[in-house]
């Protein structure tokens, strides 16, 4: 039954599945880092980017059946730690998203679907590093070649977008919304803007840790003058908001949005919309910059 070619087959299955999960996240480390935080393992948060390009190489050695053996056992133990934490998020957090494919929204599952697929996966690798025999690692240079290009491309894709996400998450709606009328926007339904007044909409979660890290610079965009008013708006679990709420202190409103509105308008955390004369003159999808340095950025005058 469990031939070599058989065996070669589930490498590859399990292969494409990490391949698929890792570049999924790679593209937007940050937001894998949130999910992981939201999960309980806020300690974890640092090490997405490891986690992602882990996922990577195993994907590409199981592909490329390299070491099929032993990267199925690394693989089985790997999808069992998954498992475990997207079990610990969901029954004791509530939380639905796996975040198995990252931004790949599309290829998200219901909780059941996720436990289920998880588990075939597991049980494929466990075959293959049970019934796979031994063999000497005698890899093709042509192969050594696509890891080393692979691995590259991931390890800068990781890092890069851990610090703000990656160009392949601009896109629509966020990308939609440039000098558009803010009437014509979901933003319209948050706040009444004037034309004789400059604004910031700053969109975030409780549990992103660029969005902290943005709340201070929030603040000052309105003591310096920088623009008459800001409108924070917030998606995350009451816990959540409380734990931020006791760190932060705001002084500010912030009205909360379920995920599903949240999405509509951003595509990752934080972004802010820079809003004069009634329309979205400048988007920023990353930590928000001081005043002084979106000033001079973006060449911002009094009289822009």
């Amino acid at each position: 039954m469990f031939e070599k070619k058989v065996l070669n087959v589930y490498s590859i299955i399990l292969g494409i599945f990490f391949l698929v999960s890792g570049f999924g996240k790679v593209i937007d480390t940050t937001a894998f880092g949130s999910l992981i935080a939201q999960y309980g393992f806020h300690w974890v948060m640092i090490a997405s980017p490891m986690i992602v390009v882990l996922e990577i190489l195993l994907g590409v050695l199981l592909v490329l059946v390299i070491a099929p053996k032993r990267t199925a056992f690394v693989s089985f133990i790997l999808l069992i730690i998954f498992t475990a934490a997207f079990a610990y998020g969901h029954f004791r957090n509530g939380i639905d998203d796996c975040g198995c494919f990252g931004t790949i929204r599309q290829a998200s599952t219901p909780p059941w679907l996720s436990f289920l697929r998880n588990i075939i996966l597991i049980a494929i690798a466990l075959v293959v590093w049970l019934k796979y025999p031994q063999q000497t690692t005698d890899i093709a240079r042509w192969k050594k070649f696509v890891i080393v290009v692979v691995m590259i491309v991931s390890i800068f894709e990781a890092g890069y977008s851990f610090r703000m996400p990656s160009f392949y998450s601009y896109k629509k709606p966020v990308h939609a919304y440039q000098n558009q009328l803010v009437k014509n926007t979901e933003l319209a339904k948050y706040a009444r803007v004037s034309p004789d007044s400059t604004y910031l909409f700053f969109c975030f979660s409780y549990t992103c840790p660029h969005c902290w890290n943005s709340i201070e610079n929030l603040r000052l965009f309105k003591r310096s003058g920088t623009i008459d008013r800001f409108v924070a708006l917030a998606s995350g679990k009451d816990a959540d908001k409380l734990l931020f709420e006791q760190n932060f202190q705001p002084d500010f409103p912030i009205t909360n949005l379920p995920k599903e509105e949240m999405d509509k308008m951003v595509n990752a955390y934080p972004t802010a919309f820079y809003i004069k004369h009634d329309s979205i003159k400048i988007i920023i999808q990353s930590e928000l910059p001081s005043p002084m340095t979106f000033k001079k950025q973006y060449n911002i005058r009094p009289n822009n």
